[in-house]
């Protein structure tokens, strides 16, 4: 299988390069188009609970939810 991709490499070179230099040209365009993120979110997601205890103070629905 490789011998046969070398001898075909070998026998149209010209093709082979024109793939490369094609293939250069393409990475090229797409490397100056990539938008960069300089600075990335290194805050920590955020979880936000709702929930209804009736007669429990907030401290005491907290201690609940945290210690389960």
């Amino acid at each position: 299988m490789l011998s046969a991709i070398v001898r075909f490499s070998l026998r149209f070179r010209g093709v082979v390069l024109s793939l490369a230099i094609a293939l250069l040209g393409f990475g090229l365009y797409t490397l100056t188009q990539a938008r960069y993120d300089v600075f990335p979110d290194f805050a920590p997601p955020v979880v936000a609970i709702q929930t209804e205890a009736p007669g429990l103070s907030a401290e005491q629905v907290e201690l609940l939810v945290i210690a389960h």
